[in-house]
């Protein structure tokens, strides 16, 4: 990790990215990740108010940055990563950046249609772009399915030599 941190106490990560849009205008139906592109300045600021708060870790706004979340808006995970991570890394100053990943939002075989390796694949192509673009780890975050939760962190152990932390819901 590019600073390091004393694992033997708390390390704070900020809070949640879709509330704070939500209270600044993001409206039902819209893609939060859109905002780093229109509104990069929300973005920052949002951040910014967690530095303040004193989060050792800022999360990018890439929570639905996968190819099945994004499929329908026009927007292009590589891209979305890209400007999220440089975001996140102006408002930081000095704390990590995390690569916020979140589930694709499919159901996994055999109750829905994706299989293992479809989400390892879209897991793949957003972590390859976090550490890319700079990200210091990655959180898989909010996961409901323990299988789905296996094939991100393949995905970040097999793809990245960024530090993984992953939490389920």
């Amino acid at each position: 990790m590019r600073k390091y941190l004393d694992f033997n106490n708390f390390i704070i990560f900020d809070g949640a990215m879709g509330t704070m849009l939500q209270s600044r205008g993001l409206k039902a139906g819209e893609f939060p990740e859109s905002y780093n592109f229109t509104h990069p300045d929300i973005i920052r600021s949002i951040h910014s108010e967690y530095v303040a708060a004193g989060a050792d870790i800022i999360t990018t706004n890439t929570f639905g940055a996968n190819r099945y979340k994004l499929a329908n808006s026009g927007l292009i995970v590589k891209d979305v990563v890209a400007q999220a991570v440089k975001i996140a890394r102006k408002a930081a100053g000095g704390k990590l950046v995390a690569l916020d990943v979140g589930p694709t939002g499919k159901l996994m075989k055999p109750h829905g249609d994706l299989s293992f390796e479809d989400a390892y694949r879209a897991f793949s192509e957003q972590i390859v772009a976090g550490e890319a673009a700079g990200a210091d780890l990655i959180l898989i975050e909010t996961m409901s399915d323990v299988y789905e939760a296996k094939a991100a962190i393949l995905a970040a152990k097999e793809n990245s030599k960024l530090p993984v932390i992953c939490t389920m819901t």
